[in-house]
């Protein structure tokens, strides 16, 4: 047996609009502290905003022309104009410690050799014990040593 499906229905829905016209009468209430109009501040201010308008204004720490900055970036994109690409990070040091581990590891991978990833394992050695070789004492003979040890002990 099928799961019934319940048929929906859309009933054709009257809409009402209704044009409604509100007036609201705003009170002009200026809140916090009241500033002078001729202040300083206030022409600063003024002074930025005609700028944002006029798309002049400009935030941040001005740029110094012919600072060594500058030059830097100068240098830098008319390396890039000319086709020539830029080294990023520290620079290496030609036959330094850590070059020639990387120069060997780079060898090992050339020849097909495997390289493990992380710390080697610690080899073990195994050695052949006799059964001659091993002395077994009694539980009579241990407590006696231990007597032994703190009989000389408690004499100082």
């Amino acid at each position: 047996m099928g799961k019934s499906k319940k048929a929906k229905v859309e009933a054709p829905v009257e809409t009402v609009v209704a044009e409604v016209e509100v007036t609201v009468e705003t009170a002009k209430l200026k809140l916090g502290r009241p500033s002078n109009p001729n202040s300083v501040r206030q022409a600063i201010l003024a002074k930025r905003e005609a700028a944002k308008l006029a798309g002049t204004f400009k935030k941040g720490r001005p740029v110094v022309e012919g600072s060594k900055r500058q030059e830097v970036l100068a240098a830098r994109a008319a390396k890039i104009e000319a086709g020539g690409t830029l080294k990023k990070g520290r620079p290496t040091v030609e036959g330094s410690k850590r070059q020639l581990v990387l120069a060997e590891r780079a060898a090992k991978l050339a020849a097909g050799i495997e390289i493990k990833k992380g710390r080697p394992k610690f080899v073990t050695v195994e050695t052949e014990v006799k059964a001659e070789d091993i002395v077994l004492e009694t539980g009579a003979e241990i407590v006696e040593k231990v007597k032994g040890k703190a009989k000389g002990k408690a004499k100082k």
